[in-house]
């Protein structure tokens, strides 16, 4: 494995936050000013998970050790707040978006087809609408 698949690296992210909750004021994380992976978890705790959306990682960015993550979150959004999501000196700090490739400027990963598929009408044979028409 490389050192730029994966090894004391993590994904930088694009999302959207919603402050507010109602839609009303969001502010837009974009490629020039990403947040990282586990930043994305505080701002969930904060703002609540469905006011995080649009989660898209852009790119890998070198890391340090979990409890150094830690403390970097620490003086950006509290104590408190980064203690809910990753507590006390033994904890799991995940780096990679799950059901995103390690390197995602390498593979792009396909959209989810969640349109619903068309209902498909079977045109009726001439014996079957000389039946209806009786």
């Amino acid at each position: 494995m490389e050192e730029r698949e994966g090894h004391m690296m993590q994904h930088a992210c694009t999302c959207v936050v919603d402050l507010a909750g109602e839609g009303l004021t969001t502010i837009e994380r974009h490629q020039f000013d990403p947040v990282t992976w586990p930043e994305i978890k505080v701002l969930q705790e904060v703002h609540g998970e469905d006011a995080v959306f649009n989660i898209r990682p852009i790119s890998l960015v070198p890391r340090q050790s979990t409890l150094r993550e830690k403390e970097r979150l620490v003086l950006i959004y509290g104590r408190e707040v980064v203690e809910a999501v990753y507590a006390g000196k033994s904890f799991n700090m995940e780096w990679f978006v799950p059901g995103w490739p390690i390197d995602p400027t390498k593979a792009r990963r396909k959209a989810p087809d969640d349109r619903p598929k068309p209902a498909r009408i079977q045109k009726p044979d001439d014996a079957a609408s000389v039946d209806a028409a009786i």
